[in-house]
């Protein structure tokens, strides 16, 4: 059975509610809810004919949102919400639909979207998957608070799917993009615009092997597959488990980029950019640091940063590993005078997994160390009675393990201590 509402006004649902079955079409007519109302439709919502809904309450809808009016079907000077509130649930028709509000709910559901969509005020994800698909979901908001979310998140399983938001201040934006395919499923990008001009960025996360990625076309005109055997110098290995889309849409600050991750994601120390002209893997210099992304995103490990980033050519991105040598210095001089007081390793900070156990002549562990933080300056942690004492000067040997998990990332050598 159908309600529909043609060529009618609903004006008075400031203190009650309607309930609509199965579907609400709007057959060339106009709804008004006004402030505090609420339409709950207990199935699908059709627009048609040029028909409009005058949105200032909310409007609570457990099937497909559907938009064939020719119009953009809500009208967004009244400062309504949309809950599309069911079990999956599809954005979809032949026109684009303008929400002021929109808010995804039902418990863990996938809304897809069949087509563009406009928010012109606040996303709130809710605990909910918004898969965009080859479409792009605009929040045109351009206040760092737009977008909300729980556990929710935005992934686009095609080219040219995009989570896009407009700024207008030099603050950090973040985009809430993930994978159920994925471990912790966030792998957030933080966007950080260098003035306060008007832009858009759209960001996507593909939980596909670049390898194998030929779903369309990036908003850039990049098109798959990115062969991951395809690098540049310096490049020793490119992520196969996922990749991102980061452009500007529109405007032409520059932003700074700043993606986190997982160590369980692999050893990865910067990102490599697609080359179109060259067809290849290029490196980015982005800085590795621990992430302060916290719990909002599953609290990720490492955060890649790089503060400008103009080059939007091609806007195809990936975790990537770097051929770079660990130095082990030969020995350390913990005498205060600022020079060679640490034990430091060089390179050993792209390994937070690492263990270093040194150990005197006799085999006894005099430190250890996981992971170790180039701090060691000569005291005894290890089982001894003198440990939190100064080891004597003296010829020590270390064991170095940069992934305990791989035996052949081991490196054995001596080294001397002189305090004077």
């Amino acid at each position: 059975m159908k309600k529909n509402f043609q060529l009618i006004s609903i004006a008075t649902l400031l203190t009650f509610s309607l309930t609509a079955q199965d579907v609400l079409v709007v057959d060339g007519g106009s709804i008004f809810v006004a402030n505090n109302g609420l339409i709950t439709v207990k199935g699908g919502v059709v627009n048609q004919n040029a028909g409009t809904i005058d949105n200032s309450g909310d409007i609570r809808v457990t099937g497909d949102w559907t938009n064939n009016g020719g119009n953009t079907m809500l009208v967004n000077n009244s400062q309504g919400t949309v809950v599309l509130d069911g079990a999956n649930q599809s954005i979809k028709g032949s026109d684009i639909t303008d929400f002021h509000n929109l808010t995804l709910a039902g418990g863990s559901s996938i809304k897809t979207m069949e087509l563009n969509t406009n928010v012109a005020n606040v996303l709130d994800l809710g605990d909910e998957e918004l898969q965009t698909n080859d479409n792009t979901i605009f929040v045109n908001n351009p206040s760092p608070s737009s977008i909300v979310w729980n556990t929710g998140f935005v992934n686009s399983d095609s080219l040219g799917g995009y989570l896009a938001r407009a700024t207008n201040s030099t603050s950090e934006y973040l985009f809430p993009v993930g994978s159920d395919l994925l471990t912790d499923v966030y792998r957030p990008v933080t966007l950080k615009p260098a003035s306060s001009n008007a832009n858009i960025y759209g960001v996507r996360l593909s939980d596909e092997d670049p390898n194998l990625d030929n779903s369309g076309t990036s908003a850039a005109g990049a098109t798959g597959p990115f062969p991951t055997a395809n690098k540049g110098a310096q490049i020793k290995k490119v992520n196969e488990d996922f990749y991102y889309n980061i452009h500007r849409l529109t405007g032409t600050d520059a932003v700074e980029v700043q993606v986190d991750f997982f160590n369980s994601d692999g050893n990865f120390q910067t990102l490599a950019q697609w080359n179109g002209s060259s067809s290849q893997w290029e490196k980015r210099d982005f800085i590795y640091s621990p992430s302060t992304a916290g719990s909002a995103f599953n609290s990720p490990d490492i955060n890649l940063t790089k503060s400008v980033v103009n080059d939007f050519n091609t806007d195809v991105f990936a975790l990537a590993e770097i051929e770079f040598e660990i130095k082990v210095p030969g020995g350390l001089s913990p005498n205060a005078d600022n020079y060679n007081d640490n034990f430091v390793i060089e390179n050993l900070e792209f390994f937070p997994e690492n263990e270093l156990v040194i150990f005197n002549r006799w085999g006894d562990i005099v430190y250890e160390a996981t992971p170790y933080l180039n701090d060691w300056h000569g005291q005894v942690n290890g089982k001894m009675i003198l440990a939190g004492e100064d080891v004597v000067n003296g010829t020590y040997f270390y064991v170095l393990k940069l992934d305990p998990n791989n035996e052949s990332d081991i490196y054995k050598g001596s080294l001397e201590l002189r305090r004077k």
